[in-house]
């Protein structure tokens, strides 16, 4: 019997996206806690980095939702691939306990690149309820730090 990992539903669900606006990934490398894409379009090249969270953060406030995803193992690869040229791409698959609620933040190579100057070991994907982009904060104000539009991934692919 073959069993299906908790991880395949999340990465399978980036890869519907992908497959839906005609993109082929090639798969680089895959693990439980991250899998990395090479992708090529009409737009450009880039290297796809997927985490997900299949829990997201307790917060004091209903009308608020918080993800955090750890990269301290994370961040010499990440910085290792900006280094070697790549365009890279993270794509954070925020979960809800309806996984059809579920988002995905998609962070550029700047973005990253922020956050590993700034010498996080983890990514606070927020949002507040009605809004139409996460906060990414770098410090430790949640109303500061990057946007990214909850778009975002139509705007890329």
């Amino acid at each position: 019997m073959s069993k299906i990992k908790v991880a395949d539903f999340y990465y399978g669900a980036v890869l519907s996206m992908l497959f839906s606006h005609g993109i082929k990934p090639a798969l680089v490398e895959n693990g439980a806690d991250r899998q990395v894409y090479d992708i090529t379009t009409n737009k450009s090249e880039f290297r796809l980095y997927v985490k997900y969270r299949a829990n997201k953060t307790d917060t004091k406030k209903a009308d608020y939702s918080s993800w955090v995803f750890t990269i301290k193992d994370d961040t010499a690869e990440l910085q290792s691939y900006i280094n070697n040229g790549y365009k890279l791409i993270i794509a954070l698959v925020c979960s809800e306990e309806n996984l059809g609620e579920s988002q995905l933040a998609v962070l550029d190579t700047e973005q990253i690149t922020e956050i590993i100057n700034a010498g996080k070991t983890t990514i606070n994907v927020t949002i507040k309820k009605g809004e139409r982009a996460f906060r990414i904060p770098i410090d430790r104000n949640r109303m500061e730090g990057s946007k990214v539009k909850c778009n975002r991934f139509d705007e890329l692919f």
